[in-house]
C-alpha cells in the first residue's frame, strides 16, 4: 500500500509508534536501498552491453569495397502497392454506397409495413364497429 501511495506521490501515513525522526531515517534507508539497487542494475546492464560488444567485435569483419564509387541506389519502389491502395479505397467507397442504398431500401420497406399495419388496424376497427 505504501509503495502505491509513493508511486502516486502521496506520503504514506506514519506507522503507529514511529516518530518523525524514525520515519526520516527509515525513508533515508529506503532511498539508499533503491539507489543501490538502481546502481546494481546499471552495472549489470553495462556489463551485458560490453559482453555483447565484445561478442560482436570478435566476429570476422566483413570485407568492404573501397573503390571510391558511390554505392548502388536502392531498387525503385514498387508502384503496385499504390494501385492496390487506390483499388481498396474504391472498393470501400462502393461498399459504403451499397450499404447506404440498403439502408434506404430497408427504411422504405419498414415504412410500407408500418403503413400496411396501420391500415389493417384501421380496417379491423371499422369492421368491428358494424
Amino acid at each position: 500500500m505504501a509503495e502505491r501511495l509513493a508511486a502516486l506521490g502521496i506520503k504514506a501515513p506514519a506507522k503507529a509508534g514511529e516518530t518523525a525522526q524514525q520515519r526520516a531515517e527509515r525513508e533515508k534507508r529506503e532511498r539508499d536501498e533503491k539507489l543501490r539497487q538502481a546502481e546494481e542494475e546499471d552495472a549489470r546492464r553495462e556489463e551485458e552491453r560490453q559482453r555483447r560488444l565484445n561478442d560482436e567485435s570478435s566476429a570476422p569483419p566483413t570485407p568492404v569495397k573501397s573503390s571510391g564509387k558511390k554505392p548502388a541506389p536502392p531498387p525503385p519502389v514498387s508502384r503496385k502497392n499504390k494501385v492496390d491502395v487506390a483499388q481498396h479505397d474504391t472498393q470501400q467507397a462502393q461498399a459504403e454506397a451499397k450499404r447506404s442504398e440498403n439502408e434506404v431500401a430497408e427504411k422504405a420497406i419498414r415504412d410500407q409495413q408500418e403503413a400496411q399495419h396501420a391500415e389493417t388496424k384501421r380496417m379491423e376497427y371499422v369492421h368491428s364497429s358494424y
